[in-house]
């Protein structure tokens, strides 16, 4: 994931990483406001990907967020996420970014 960070960084935008959810959810309680674009991983440790993406919902419904996954059958995607099948390709990574955020630097 860090030459995603990288590539992402090159490309004018700022970028958050988290491995943890509940840490994710906790800090866009507070800083909301820093986030344009979340992408969600759908198989995370504590909880699946569409129920952080409620969370985060709850919290600013202005967030723009994909799911990527390399499961043909995801559950619960009740927010109709934009779904991005792994094997992730930078040129994909690109795209998405292009198409849901502003450039910051």
């Amino acid at each position: 994931m860090n030459l995603f960070r990288e590539v992402i960084e090159e490309s004018g935008y700022d970028t958050m990483g988290f491995t943890n959810p509940i840490v994710a959810i906790d800090y866009m309680n507070i800083h909301h406001d820093k986030f344009g674009l979340f992408i969600i991983d759908y198989e995370m440790p504590l909880m699946k990907g569409c129920e952080l993406a409620n969370k985060i919902a709850e919290i600013d419904t202005n967030i723009n967020m994909v799911l990527v996954t390399a499961l043909n059958d995801v559950v619960n995607n009740t927010l109709n996420l934009e779904l991005i099948y792994k094997p992730l390709r930078i040129s994909q990574l690109l795209h998405i970014l292009r198409r849901y955020m502003t450039v910051t630097k």
